[in-house]
């Protein structure tokens, strides 16, 4: 089964498609962690930064998987946890101001004190989380290049070949 060619691509696809496939991948895994941690801060009314573990384990899983052993990818994938930590963070804080019964045109409209305060919000504990997301996105993709994982044989893409060359 194929969705958009998607199925056709193998798990270890090199080059920019592995890239690609990595990093919106990645995207996808931080925004729907932001949006789960949003719902659990409106449904528990607490902020739960040990979401941001599974944000970044989960971000760190798809670049493992698509674009293995490339720095650059999994740097970028930390990158993404992170902003999806970052974001989860800020809807819970909305969504705790909409559950207070605010309207959500009061609260965007003052959305620059928000912000304002948004670091105050996260805390120390709350960053300290978020390093801990970005070494799991690092050390997951890492861990597996380690263990031999990632020990079936992977074709250089035309990209990479062409890169080589190109030195």
């Amino acid at each position: 089964m194929s969705f958009n060619g998607l199925g056709r691509t193998s798990a270890r696809a090199g080059g920019m498609q592995g890239t690609v496939l990595a990093i919106s991948g990645a995207l996808l895994i931080a925004i729907v962690g932001a949006v789960f941690w949003g719902v659990i801060a409106l449904l528990l009314h607490v902020q739960l930064s040990l979401i941001s573990v599974l944000i970044g384990a989960g971000v760190g899983a798809v670049v493992a998987r698509y674009r293995p052993g490339h720095m650059p990818t999994i740097i970028a994938g930390a990158v993404l946890a992170v902003s999806g930590c970052a974001l989860g963070e800020l809807a819970g804080i909305v969504f705790a101001y909409l559950n207070a019964n605010i309207p959500i045109g009061v609260t965007f409209s003052h959305f620059n004190l928000i912000l304002r305060e948004f670091p105050h919000e996260v805390g120390g504990w709350g960053m300290l989380f978020w390093a801990i997301a970005a070494c799991a996105a690092i050390w997951v993709p890492a861990r597996r290049q380690r263990t031999g994982a990632a020990s079936v044989p992977v074709q250089p893409s035309a990209d990479d070949v062409q890169h080589a060359d190109n030195s």
